[in-house]
């Protein structure tokens, strides 16, 4: 009664709903955290959060630690889902404009291999530019990080921050090249022993 693209449909939405309650979730989660870290903070280490407001602290730890890449990939499948049928039905308007400077066989008929390449890679198309749109929301709305947040709350220029960078494991053995150490007298090319 019902084709696979209801089954899809439902699919995506199904995981959509589950990634943001995964999101939702997680940024209660985070509240509960922001506000133990708040007293940690006030107790141990007080210079770090001053003249920073209780609230101020707790949005600008939600947002550098919530995982907004569940919510964003929520949005995706939402919109893929949304953009299926006006998608389709602008892919079938085009292809008789298409076909039109053809030969007119019938291979180009609704329902052969060229129709049926052309509808696959519209649908895929326009899915990965809903992607690409949730994906580049996603990169343009990413908060500052927690440290440099936190620094700018306190009223310190952020030029004057040190931000610690913990070294990558590959990169541990390795070091830095210095300028003080002493190369070896190599004889010049042109020269000849």
């Amino acid at each position: 009664m019902y084709g696979p693209y209801l089954y899809a449909a439902l699919t995506a939405l199904t995981v959509a709903a589950a990634l943001f309650v995964r999101w939702m979730a997680a940024r209660n989660a985070l509240t509960e955290e922001a506000r133990e870290e708040w007293q940690d903070r006030c107790e141990v280490k007080p210079k770090t959060i001053k003249g920073v407001e209780k609230a101020t602290f707790e949005r600008i730890y939600i947002s550098a630690h919530e995982p907004r890449w569940a919510l964003y990939a929520a949005a995706t499948l939402i919109g893929a889902v949304l953009i299926s049928v006006p998608a389709s039905v602008g892919l079938m308007l085009l292809w008789p404009v298409i076909v039109l400077g053809l030969d007119g066989g019938p291979w180009y008929d609704v329902g052969y291999y060229p129709w049926m390449f052309y509808m696959f890679f519209g649908m895929c198309g326009s899915w990965a530019f809903v992607g690409y749109v949730a994906a580049r929301l996603h990169h343009q709305r990413r908060p500052e990080s927690y440290n440099a947040a936190l620094a700018r709350a306190r009223g310190e220029p952020l030029d004057d921050v040190v931000i610690p960078r913990k070294r990558p494991a590959w990169a541990k053995k390795a070091r830095p090249v210095s300028s003080t150490v002493a190369k070896p007298n190599l004889p010049a090319e042109n020269e000849t022993e």
